[in-house]
């Protein structure tokens, strides 16, 4: 049940603000966040490109569901929930970032080489420094972002923090309560949010006062909190990303089981000095 809440385009020196919490099983072999020093070739570059990547990395697939390139670029994956007794296809969601990242092809161009069937249910976002890209599998549905502060779980992408819902055929139910109250608190914040404040953000619970309409439709939806506190499940990283004109933040905090503060890892990228394309000229979204 991971989350990805992200401010994009809101503010003039900050194009991208980014706050996300890794749910998964502890018993799955992972290694924090660090710099990746070889990789699966995806292309003449791609041996040189990985080492340029900057992110978590699950020890059983080789993928990851979120990371950076040293050139500004971001990816990241979410699972769709969905139906475990159904056959998985043979392709890892987690090659969907290391494939982008590995690559120089825009945001746009590489989501339309993606073979749907190979994967099962996920959300993909990915950042080339121009474009922010939103892709899903089960939906079919592929948007060019506007800004806005978004929140992203295991289910569709809804409208930005602020905006109605226009589309009739999306259930309420569909929009989980830890991505609506979590953008409004993104939202509060991430003009000037350091790390750290990120950090603490997605520890808090962002669930509804009152039990949801919907509790009957969807009870995973209305009580997954935004940070899960569990035995042998639960939130393994909180990451915090905070990407301005000229220079990134990164920086992810790992937990173990109940919720036990772990290791920390982080980086900080001069992008001044890459060759990384400029952002094209856009209207301001003030938050």
């Amino acid at each position: 049940m991971c989350l990805i809440l992200f401010a994009y385009r809101t503010h003039p020196d900050r194009p991208l603000v980014l706050a996300a919490n890794r749910d998964e099983f502890y018993a799955r072999p992972t290694r924090p966040a660090h710099w990746w020093e070889d990789q699966t070739p995806a292309g003449p570059d791609a041996p040189a490109r990985a080492r340029g990547i900057f992110g978590g990395r699950d020890q059983e697939a080789h993928g990851t569901w979120l990371a950076v390139s040293r050139d500004g670029r971001l990816a990241a994956v979410t699972n769709w929930t969905e139906d475990k007794s159904v056959p998985k296809p043979p392709g890892s969601r987690g090659d969907l970032p290391r494939q982008f990242l590995t690559g120089t092809i825009p945001a746009r161009d590489f989501i339309a080489t993606i073979d749907f069937d190979r994967y099962a249910g996920f959300n993909f976002i990915a950042y080339d420094g121009c474009d922010l890209v939103y892709i899903s599998n089960r939906t079919g549905e592929m948007r060019v972002l506007g800004a806005g502060v978004y929140g992203l779980t295991n289910t569709r992408l809804g409208q930005p923090h602020g905006t109605p819902n226009a589309d009739p055929h999306v259930p309420a139910y569909q929009q989980w309560p830890k991505a609506v109250f979590g953008a409004a608190a993104l939202a509060g914040i991430a003009p000037k949010a350091s790390t750290d404040d990120l950090i603490q953000l997605l520890g808090k619970p962002h669930l509804p006062l009152e039990t949801p309409p919907d509790r009957e439709l969807a009870p995973e939806r209305s009580y997954s909190p935004c940070f899960i506190h569990g035995s042998e499940y639960g939130t393994r990283a909180s990451t915090a990303i905070v990407l301005k004109r000229d220079s990134l933040e990164f920086v992810e905090r790992q937990y173990g089981p109940f919720g036990e503060p772990g290791g920390r890892s982080a980086t900080s990228i001069d992008l001044a000095k890459t060759s990384k394309p400029r952002n094209k000229e856009t209207t301001w979204t003030s938050i």
